[in-house]
Formats: C-alpha cells, structure tokens, sequence
C-alpha cells in the first residue's frame, strides 16, 4: 500500500523531546543488555554483542531521537533495549517506540529460533487520516514494507494494530480530542542457512532496527529520505 497520502513532511528544528512515561515497560531490569542473573559483561554471548553493535550501527535520520531503556528481564537469557521518539517543530512529541532484541542460547519453541523482535510504536494522527477505514491495513503495511525493502528476513511475524481515541471530560473539556494508533508486533530474524555467525547476527539486526526506524518515522509522517542523502550521526 501507498504511504504517500499519510506523510505530514514536516523538519525538525527544536528539541527533540524524551521517550514518554507511557511507554514503560513494567518487566524492567538494568541498563543495557542483561541476563537473570545479570552477569559480567564478558559472559555475554558474541552473538548478542553483535547483535547490539547491528542496533548501534544504524544512522538515524535528524528528526529522530534515541535513548537506552531497562533491559526487560523476565522475557530471555539476554535481551537489550531502546527507545526512539519523533518530534513537531515545536518539540512535541508526535510519535514514539521502543525496540527489544530477545537472545535464548537453546532457542525458544514459540520463536521457532534463537533471536526475537518485539517492538511497540505510537504515533499521533491528523483527523483525516484517523478516520480513513484503511488505517490499520495501512499501519500494518508501514512495517512489512520496511522490512522487505532493508531485507530484513523474518519468520514468526505477528502483531495488532490500534486506533486510540482520546476525548476529555469535565475542567478537561475544552481539550480538543486526539487520535493515535499503536503497532505493536514481534518477529524472529531469519537464521542464516549456515547458522548464526556474529558477522550475520550483527548484519540481521542493523537490517531489522532500521526497517523498524523507517516504519516509526513513516507513522510520524515524515517523508522518506531523498535517495543519495547521507544521514550523519546525531541523537545517539
């Protein structure tokens, strides 16, 4: 599906404004990448420090901001986290995610892998477009779309798109009501036929998080970068 009609095309020129408190995780452990029993950093399996250094090798364009959030603990052996939020001119916050990257040495059944994506994305929308009946369609195809143009192979993909209506009541009332939707969604990445190498897991996961960014900053309305733009490093 086309993405053009939902672009905003506005550039960032304020302060980019930190994640929001509403996107927290409630399964927070620390910093970083962890295990249960948050180990010294050299018990970390190469395969995830590649993965992070995948994570950390994607460029993100200037509108974008990233933080590092609490590794969730109780959802793999290792995982590790981030957030990106988008803001207006103005430094409002009009969208916002977090990326998790989940490692189990002996696999998960459910995962069908070693390796799991779990994402959560929200963004603010125009009132035409929060009533288009295409929206979720669309949302969902913000993703999918991303991820065949980065190549960023996957198995086990499943997720739910939301429109969230916002009206408000009482002293509130002169508020005006606000739409936003929610994408939430988890994948495996792909193993390689020959099996996962740290230079494949660090090359998997730069593909997947910046399909990821790519679909957050599309959800934002931001238009996509003119081919032949060299993004340069900024908001780390």
């Amino acid at each position: 599906m086309s993405l053009r009609p939902l672009w905003r095309g506005a550039s960032l020129t304020g302060q980019v404004s930190t994640y929001s408190a509403h996107m927290a995780d409630p399964h927070r452990g620390h910093r970083g990448f962890r295990t249960a029993e948050t180990p010294l950093e050299d018990a970390v399996p190469p395969l995830v420090r590649a993965a992070v250094a995948g994570i950390e090798a994607v460029r993100l364009r200037p509108e974008l901001d990233l933080d590092p959030l609490p590794a969730p603990r109780r959802l793999a052996t290792y995982s590790h986290a981030v957030s990106v939020g988008v803001a207006d001119p103005e430094g409002d916050e009009i969208a916002s995610g977090r990326f998790v990257a989940l490692y189990e040495p002996d696999g998960h059944e459910e995962w069908q892998g070693v390796f799991r994506c779990v994402t959560l994305a929200q963004a603010d929308l125009e009132p035409e477009i929060a009533e288009d009946p295409m929206l979720c369609e669309v949302a969902w195809s913000w993703l999918t779309e991303a991820m065949e143009q980065h190549h960023a192979r996957h198995t086990v993909l499943g997720g739910t798109v939301s429109r969230c209506a916002s009206v408000s009541f009482g002293e509130l009332a002169e508020r005006p009501a606000t739409t936003s939707v929610e994408l939430r969604a988890s994948w495996t990445p792909q193993e390689p036929p020959s099996g996962w190498t740290p230079e494949s897991a660090r090359a998997a996961f730069e593909a997947h998080f910046h399909a990821w960014v790519d679909m957050l900053a599309a959800a934002a309305g931001l238009p996509p970068l003119v081919a032949g733009v060299t993004v340069l490093p900024g908001n780390r």
